[in-house]
């Protein structure tokens, strides 16, 4: 077929054994694979984490204001604006996840959801995966519920408050930064494009 690029089958590793090395169970585990390529060759410490897969929602009101926190957060040791959004109980439907977390972490609840897929965070040792969703029409019907270990902020910001915010860099973590794009993708390019020079140095 003209214009047609053909991809040659690419085939799995095969795992020939599995050594535990940390059990935190639930936030985290490690364990080292002895794994085989396709091609024959043998790697012998092949590390994997396992972690609670989690929701994350972009979340709107009826007026078109982003439901964010501004907390502090100890992976980037930084304070910076998250989204509403947690991890998934065993055996827990994703949807189900963000309706219950939104519910905790906000008091609201959305007149519609839209699920933007389910995304691996790291594609070499595997990890979580982030099940995003966008919300709309949130109200408040309750009272959060605090259980955060850092103080939270919530914040309701319109759409150049949220973007002016992420130019500023006040957005660190990647799944949302990801997440914001999919709903604002043209704008997301805009407020992040950072033209240098051949020659600037970081």
């Amino acid at each position: 077929m003209p214009g047609h690029r053909s991809y040659r089958l690419h085939r799995p590793w095969t795992v020939l054994g599995s050594r535990e090395l940390l059990d935190a169970d639930p936030f985290l585990k490690v364990r080292v694979e002895t794994v085989e390529l396709p091609d024959g060759r043998r790697i012998d410490d092949y590390y994997q984490f396992d972690q609670p897969s989690f929701a994350c929602i972009f979340a709107e009101t009826a007026d078109g204001r982003v439901v964010t926190y501004r907390q502090y957060r100890h992976g980037p040791r930084k304070v910076g604006l998250v989204f509403p959004g947690g991890h998934l109980s065993p055996g827990e439907e994703p949807l189900a996840a963000a309706k219950r977390e939104l519910m905790e972490e906000t008091g609201m609840e959305a007149e519609s959801w839209t699920d933007l897929g389910a995304y691996i965070v790291n594609a070499n040792q595997g990890g979580a995966w982030s099940h995003m969703f966008h919300a709309t029409g949130c109200r408040r019907v309750g009272d959060p519920i605090a259980d955060d270990l850092e103080d939270t902020e919530i914040l309701f910001l319109t759409q150049a408050e949220l973007l002016e915010a992420i130019g500023r860099g006040e957005m660190h973590l990647l799944t949302q930064i990801a997440l914001v794009s999919m709903v604002w993708q043209a704008d997301i390019a805009r407020v992040l494009s950072r033209p240098h020079s051949p020659d600037a140095t970081s």
